[in-house]
C-alpha cells in the first residue's frame, strides 16, 4: 500500500476520464468532479493545514493547494503529495510575498471599514469613504481568486500577476459574484454551526472552497491567457514552416503577455 496507511499515495495518477463521457453543465460537472476527487480533496485540506504556518507559509501552502486543485478542475493527472510539495517550494518567493501583502491589506481594510462604519452617523461624508472601502475590498477579493492560479501557471513577475488579476476581477465580474456567493454560503453555514462544524474545518473546508475558486476562475485564465498564447505559438510554427496561418475570432486576442511554467501541467499543450 502506497503512502502513509493509504494516505498521500502519489505513486499513480488515479482514475482517468473516459473520452466518451457525456457533456454536462458546468454546475453538474463541478459536483461530479467533487465526488470523484472527494477523498483527495480531504487529504489536500490536511496537507494545507500541516504546511500552513500563519503569515510565514500560508502563501506557499496556498500555492501548493491551488496547483493540485487546478489540475482537478482541468481534469488533468495529479500526484497529490509530490505536486503539492513541488509547487510549495518552487513558488515560495512569490506566494510568500503575496500572502504577506494580503495579510497587511486585510488588516488595513478591516480597520478602515470599521472606522468609517462607526463614524459615518456623525459625518455623512464618511458614507462615501465607507462605500469606496467596500468596493476596494470586493475588487481585492475578486482579484485574489486569480493570483495563486497565475502564480502556479504563468511565468510572470508578481506585480504583473496582481495587475492581470485586477483585470480578471473586472472582466469576469459575473463569475466572480457567483463564486463569492457560494463561498459566503459555505463559510456562513460553517460559522452558524460552529463549533459543531469544526470537523469540516479540519477535513475539507479550505480545500473545498478553494476548489470552487479554481473551478470557476481557471477557465477564464485559459480563455484569455493560455489559449491565445498557444495560438500564437501555432501561428509562429506555421510561419516558420511556410504553412498558411489559421485565423481565429477576435475574442482570442491575447490581452496578457505571459510565459508558462516549464511543467507538463496542461494536457492540451
Amino acid at each position: 500500500m502506497g503512502g502513509f496507511f493509504g494516505f498521500f499515495d502519489y505513486s499513480k495518477a488515479g482514475k482517468g476520464v473516459r473520452k466518451d463521457e457525456p457533456k454536462r453543465s458546468h454546475f453538474a460537472q463541478f459536483w461530479i468532479l467533487t465526488q470523484r476527487k472527494f477523498w483527495q480533496i480531504m487529504q489536500l485540506n490536511l496537507l494545507f493545514l500541516l504546511f500552513c504556518v500563519p503569515i510565514v507559509t500560508i502563501g506557499p501552502a496556498m500555492a501548493g493547494m491551488t496547483y493540485v486543485l487546478r489540475q482537478f478542475a482541468a481534469e488533468n493527472p495529479v500526484f497529490l503529495l509530490s505536486d503539492f510539495w513541488d509547487n510549495f517550494k518552487s513558488n515560495f518567493k512569490q506566494s510568500f510575498a503575496f500572502g504577506l501583502l494580503q495579510t497587511v491589506f486585510a488588516i488595513i481594510i478591516a480597520y478602515s471599514v470599521q472606522f468609517y462604519f462607526i463614524n459615518a452617523p456623525q459625518n455623512m461624508w464618511m458614507y462615501l469613504t465607507l462605500g469606496f472601502s467596500i468596493m476596494v475590498t470586493l475588487l481585492a477579493i475578486f482579484a485574489s481568486f486569480y493570483v495563486y492560479l497565475m502564480i502556479v501557471t504563468l511565468d510572470l513577475k508578481l506585480i504583473a500577476i496582481i495587475k492581470n488579476s485586477l483585470i480578471f476581477a473586472v472582466l469576469c465580474m459575473r463569475t466572480n459574484f457567483i463564486t463569492l456567493f457560494f463561498l459566503i454560503v459555505v463559510y456562513g453555514v460553517t460559522f452558524i454551526f460552529f463549533p459543531m462544524s469544526m470537523l469540516l474545518v479540519l477535513t475539507i473546508l479550505f480545500s473545498f472552497t478553494n476548489f470552487i475558486i479554481c473551478y470557476n476562475s481557471y477557465p477564464h485564465i485559459r480563455k484569455y491567457a493560455i489559449e491565445p498564447y498557444l495560438e500564437s505559438l501555432r501561428e509562429q510554427a506555421d510561419a516558420e514552416s511556410g504553412a498558411e496561418p489559421q485565423s481565429d475570432e477576435s475574442e482570442n486576442e491575447n490581452v496578457f503577455s505571459d510565459e508558462f511554467k516549464k511543467s507538463p501541467w496542461d494536457k492540451d499543450q
